[in-house]
């Protein structure tokens, strides 16, 4: 109210959905700095249990029109700004961000540690593959542990001196590799490889694919110049930062961003920024789906806001190529 003076309603637009009234009016003021103090407020732990007998509740009070809509759900259709519960009302005290100040040479005191320590980060991804028990006789003749963990281009070079030392290079074309009953066993596949099978050779350059293929993906995401060797890599292909554009109460526009956390960044910090950058609000929860004890946290940002957060994002160190960026809002082409 006190944001929105010179606005009808407010900047209110009814009705409003149970999921705006979340979105507008409890999450973005909710002191949510960490992702535990996030996932623990949530309106199901509190004596409401959910957002709909809240509703309900602030309706028979009068402070609210409220309505049913579609059995599970239930809409406000108004508001008494003038109800004197509502203008007698003072918020309550929340707890503050923890700022810690240290002395500075010079007894000058240390930046606020509340300052957000991902903007100016430097980041690097490094893709990593880890080959499969079978492909262990591939290693032999480089000395190379089968079971650590190496780039595509390391892999090649291991590669190239297993095939120069089963001397499997034809003299008459030196693209084509003659197979061995290894190769044709551990690397290739009997339906999409079955003409190299049948000829007894493959190109080079398609017999590295393959070695590649045969390995499994990990990755890390390596942090203001430290080595590989500070970092335990995880499974699975490099995680994307998902941004998603989506439609909600009617026209309205918001902005969700996820997967953040393995980038170093905290996403309150990051909210709070969006909140300023875009002159709208802005709320942190726990993702649907997530896990309770490692949760993945959503930021929502009023508006389409997909470049402001891209921008964001790149100030901590966020290349664009590992952002995916998906619209909802634009209609099926028919």
């Amino acid at each position: 109210m006190e944001e929105n003076k010179d606005q009808p309603n407010y900047g209110l637009d009814f009705p409003l959905s149970q999921s705006a009234v979340m979105s507008l009016l409890v999450q973005p003021f909710l002191p949510t700095y960490t992702p535990t103090r996030t996932a623990s407020l949530q309106i199901k732990k509190s004596s409401w249990k959910n957002i709909k007998k809240f509703i309900k509740y602030l309706d028979k009070q009068r402070i609210v029109k409220s309505k049913d809509r579609d059995g599970n759900e239930v809409v406000i259709l108004d508001i008494d700004f003038k109800d004197h519960q509502i203008e007698s009302f003072t918020p309550y005290r929340l707890p503050k961000k923890d700022i810690t100040t240290a002395a500075a040479p010079g007894g000058k005191p240390a930046a606020s540690l509340s300052a957000d320590p991902a903007v100016g980060q430097k980041l690097k991804l490094v893709s990593l593959l880890r080959p499969k028990e079978n492909l262990a006789p591939i290693f032999e003749p480089s000395k190379a542990d089968p079971r650590g963990m190496y780039t595509a281009h390391e892999l090649k070079q291991i590669l190239g001196t297993y095939i120069e030392a089963e001397n499997l290079i034809q003299e008459k074309n030196k693209r084509l590799v003659n197979l061995n009953p290894i190769i044709a066993n551990a690397i290739l596949s009997s339906t999409a490889d079955a003409r190299a099978l049948s000829t007894g050779a493959i190109p080079r350059d398609t017999l590295a694919d393959r070695f590649l293929a045969r390995c499994s993906p990990f990755h890390a995401i390596l942090r203001n110049d430290a080595p590989l060797s500070s970092s335990k890599p995880k499974a699975g292909a490099p995680p994307k930062v998902e941004i998603v554009l989506e439609t909600r109460s009617g026209n309205k526009k918001v902005t969700k961003v996820s997967g953040v956390e393995a980038y170093f960044i905290s996403p309150q910090p990051l909210a709070d920024e969006l909140r300023k950058a875009c002159a709208g609000s802005t709320s942190v929860d726990q993702r649907v789906g997530s896990s309770p004890k490692n949760p993945v946290m959503e930021i929502m940002v009023q508006g389409p806001q997909a470049e402001a957060v891209v921008k964001a994002l790149e100030r901590r160190g966020v290349n664009k190529a590992w952002v995916e960026v998906t619209d909802k809002t634009k209609g099926k082409k028919k």
